[in-house]
């Protein structure tokens, strides 16, 4: 089948996939092993390239290795078919990745949720125990070759897994043990883990009554060494590592976006910290998320895998199309439509296990082709050999943290070195991309049938850094998800404390977001209805110039003109200038914000005025992006105004406020937060996600724009409570603002990353 049209930048291209389709359709090598430099993207795995070794003939290279200890089982190659569940998948492409593990002798992962009958009579695969414990038990359990404890994956770091009710059908229901029609979140945590020790107590439980090697699946988060380590020390056979950007059937947008960190990363770092405690040898390290291509594997064995994961590129054998529906159970190919008696669509199941087996075949090939190239015979040569590797245009950092030297680095050549004066070079539009624009119109009901929902989407992301291009700071940056050393809080059974306090507790707010001045011409109906919504939804309101047409008394939490006179305000204005202080009275209570530009010297004047502001009782501080005399970006501006106070001793006597119209969703939001800003303020987002999409459409009555606005508000609410979640936060006022170590930053320019005060990806 065709593959659809896409207008949005894809990690997995076109060449990506008919590359894999070539490899099922015959099984065979392509001529030329290496992925065309016009297919590599920016991701750091793509500038890494393999040395020439002393050629030698690829048949005599052997990829053949054990499975792991404890194992007796002797794979032909270090491939791991994903872990994809019965549900998730239709049942036949289950059954076609087990019975092609087989065929082939590498190994193929279940999932969670039990086992279709047709896997079970399969040799090699493993079998997954996750935090929902659907459908296993321990005759289901010694099934496979191995257990995998499911901790996290790749795509949702900190949540549960995710089966939309809708694929949830009878055989679902049967083999799950759960009910039909329902969603089937698994919890966040493992409510019998929630350290390293109770996760040593549930290996060797598993390991005496299984008598199977247990592995142990985590997303690549900031601590994944550590968590490695303390994995290898209670006593697992290995660790499956899922990378960032890694396939799902059903996750929330959020999370795949803005959680966990680029596999390379994790296995480089992984791998360095094991060698340096002692414990790498005898544990296998299976490293997933975005392997695209045989180079992919051979690159990540280098850093230090043993084997890695295919599961889209398997899929993608099987004729996957792209089209990212898989959670709504309409699948074009049938690799991931509901299950039922009326199934209109269905594999081939004999077709299907010919297409994967040549599939492996292919790739495996290909990788002896390119240990070939590099001169190896033998994968005990290839696993953590990272003098076959050298780096084009990255960082030094960045080449430090997976292992290379830095003589076969291009110094300060990674793209990023000007990004202060980039972003503000860059056309504000290319901020708003289409992918952004439906996910907000989605949770406003302007769009879809998620209306007040966090946005839910399948397969992997394409978002920024590595995929779509970067165009503000925040994309640079990436949020942890807990887990083995923390536990995760489960924001669908938890309650996450989410209220807000500004100006030492007299303003209170429902939420740790706003809605700030909103773009010059926005009609007066849909300024009044943003003033409506956010005095019912708890919320305060910046309406800058728009001020003069709102009733007094529209919303408590309205900012206005200061009109107030002291001797002290005087002062402020004169310096400040003189619509620089504002004013909000809430329950007879008057609070004043200065406001000013996101700049060093407004910064500067700030800190050498504390004084005068504490004195006039002006002790919240609005930094807005969109003032003319802006010249640096917010997310600078606020990390280095929080750090300034914090070192001052003054930052608990001030509250934080940023706004701008370019700060798009959640995600701006959470990172905003950790950075430094107690509350951020959204504008053009309001305006993208509840305004008619064209003039042609007809107008929308005032309640249809109150409502979407309150949906915008109560989906945002759900994503930022689902990254504090994941995170492990159960109160965001209290423990994500400045909490900085909740962030890395990917590939960015190391002066610019240590003037946000935030560590490397793979940084230990």
């Amino acid at each position: 089948m065709r593959l659809p049209g896409t207008t949005r930048r894809e990690f997995w291209s076109k060449w990506r996939i008919e590359h894999i389709r070539e490899l099922a359709s015959d099984g065979e090598a392509r001529d030329t092993p290496f992925i065309p430099d016009a297919e590599r993207g920016s991701r750091v795995l793509d500038r890494l390239s393999l040395i020439a070794g002393k050629g030698i003939d690829a048949s005599t290279v052997d990829t053949s290795l054990d499975f792991c200890s404890g194992s007796e089982l002797r794979l032909s190659a270090p491939i791991y078919l994903g872990d994809m569940s019965f549900g998730s998948l239709s049942g036949t492409p289950n059954v076609a990745l087990a019975m092609a593990a087989d065929c082939t002798q590498v190994i193929a992962g279940t999932g969670e949720g039990g086992l279709h009958p047709g896997v079970a009579g399969c040799r090699n695969i493993t079998v997954q125990w996750a935090s929902a414990r659907f459908g296993v038990d321990l005759d289901v359990l010694r099934k496979g070759a191995a257990v995998v404890i499911k901790i996290g994956q790749g795509a949702k770091p900190g949540i549960g897994g995710h089966l939309p009710g809708i694929k949830v059908t009878e055989p679902i229901s049967e083999t799950r043990r759960i009910p039909k029609g329902i969603d089937a979140i698994s919890p966040a945590p493992h409510h019998d883990i929630y350290s390293i020790e109770d996760l040593g107590q549930r290996i060797e439980s598993l390991k005496t009554a299984t008598g199977k090697p247990v592995f142990v699946k985590v997303a690549a988060t900031n601590y994944i060494p550590y968590v490695a380590s303390g994995i290898a020390r209670m006593g697992a056979a290995g660790i499956i590592i899922d990378g960032a950007g890694a396939g799902t059937g059903a996750a929330p947008t959020v999370i795949k976006d803005n959680v966990g960190l680029p596999i390379e990363l994790a296995v480089a770092s992984t791998d360095e910290v094991l060698r340096r405690e002692g414990l790498r040898e005898n544990f296998t390290i299976v490293a997933a998320g975005r392997v695209s291509h045989p180079e992919d594997s051979v690159k990540l064995m280098a850093l230090g895998a043993d084997m890695t994961s295919l599961g889209t590129a398997a899929l993608l054998a099987l004729g996957c199309l792209m089209v990212k529906k898989c959670h709504l159970g309409y699948c074009p190919a049938a690799l991931t439509n509901r299950i039922d008696e009326d199934m209109l669509k269905s594999l081939s199941l004999d077709w299907s296990v010919r297409l994967l087996t040549s599939f492996v075949h292919g790739w495996t090939k290909e990788i002896r082709q390119l240990m070939a190239y590099c001169g190896i015979s033998n994968l005990k040569e290839l696993i953590g050999n990272r003098s076959l590797l050298f780096a084009r245009n990255i960082n030094r950092e960045t080449s430090s943290i997976i292992g290379l030297s830095s003589s076969f680095t291009a110094p300060d050549l990674n793209g990023h070195e000007s990004i202060i004066e980039r972003w503000f070079l860059t056309r504000h539009s290319k901020v708003w991309r289409q992918s952004a624009i439906i996910h907000l119109r989605e949770m406003a009901g302007a769009g879809g049938k998620s209306a007040g929902e966090a946005h839910i989407s399948s397969m992997g992301n394409s978002s920024p850094p590595f995929v779509e291009v970067p165009e503000r700071i925040t994309d640079f940056l990436v949020s942890d998800g807990a887990q083995v050393t923390r536990p995760s809080i489960d924001p669908y059974r938890e309650e996450i404390e989410a209220e807000t306090f500004v100006d030492g507790g007299k303003l209170r707010l429902s939420l740790p977001l706003y809605f700030s001045p909103l773009p010059r011409g926005t009609p007066v109906k849909f300024v009044k209805a943003v003033a409506t919504a956010s005095s019912r939804m708890g919320l305060l309101f910046d309406p800058g110039e728009d001020a003069a047409v709102l009733p007094l008394n529209i919303n408590g939490r309205t900012l206005r003109l200061c009109r107030s006179r002291s001797e002290a305000l005087d002062e402020i204005k004169e310096l400040f200038g003189a619509h620089s202080v504002l004013s909000v009275r809430f329950n007879g209570i008057e609070s004043l914000m200065l406001k000013c530009a996101s700049s060093a010297g407004e910064i500067g004047r700030i800190l050498e005025n504390t004084t005068m502001l504490l004195r006039a009782d002006v002790v919240s501080i609005v930094v807005d992006e969109d003032m003319p005399s802006a010249e640096i970006p917010l997310e600078l501006a606020v990390s280095l105004l929080d750090r300034l106070l914090t070192d001052k001793g003054l930052r608990g006597k001030f509250s934080l406020l940023t706004q701008g119209q370019f700060i798009r969703g959640a995600g701006d939001v959470f990172k905003l937060k950790a950075l430094g800003a107690d509350v951020v303020g959204l504008s053009r987002a309001a305006v993208v996600a509840a305004q008619p999409e064209s003039r042609q459409e007809e107008p929308i009555l005032m309640d249809t724009l109150i409502e979407r606005l309150e949906n915008l508000v109560c989906g945002l609410s759900k994503e930022i409570r689902l990254l504090a979640g994941a995170a492990g936060i159960s109160d965001i006022s209290s423990s994500l603002t400045s909490n900085r170590e909740l962030l890395r930053s990917v590939d960015l320019d190391p002066e610019l990353r240590s003037k946000l005060a935030v560590k490397p990806a793979g940084y230990f």
